[in-house]
């Protein structure tokens, strides 16, 4: 108990895993310093919808994935990639240039069957309504370290 098992490696990549519960939080909350000097690089966002080469559309939203990639400076794994597998809410609030985006500390939490990750510690459902800041809620969250 207390640490991950390895990852596997999948056609040259490292294999996901999925967080089930507040020991895994926990786990990633330590070996990512609770994200403490990093930021977000890069977001994505798979919504499933699509229009096929006859031009038939798939309308239906039924991937809803958010695509993560976190850097940090001080992590011992520099490149963290998190998806939000079955995306409920997002809400993006990046610094505009006149600030730094440097994330010290995150939060990420269990609620009534969701996952919540926000930009600032000490997280409480409520603070959705009236914090300023980035968070993101889904059913799921997968998470691995990107090798070069």
């Amino acid at each position: 108990m207390g640490e991950w098992k390895a990852h596997k490696k999948v056609e040259g990549k490292m294999e996901f895993k999925e967080i089930v519960n507040e020991e895994d939080i926990r786990l990633l909350m330590q070996e990512y310093v609770g994200f403490h000097d990093s930021c977000i690089k890069e977001i994505k966002y798979v919504s499933g919808s699509y229009v096929n080469e006859n031009r038939s559309m798939q309308p239906f939203n039924d991937v809803r994935r958010v695509e993560v990639l976190f850097q940090s400076q001080i992590a011992k794994k520099r490149d963290l990639e998190l998806h939000f597998v079955k995306l409920k809410s997002m809400y993006l609030e990046p610094q505009d240039e006149n600030y730094d985006g440097i994330i010290y500390e995150a939060s990420l939490k269990q609620f009534e069957g969701l996952f919540y990750w926000c930009d600032w510690e000490s997280f409480k459902k409520e603070d959705i309504d009236v914090t300023k800041g980035t968070w993101i809620s889904s059913e799921k969250i997968m998470w691995r370290f990107r090798e070069k």
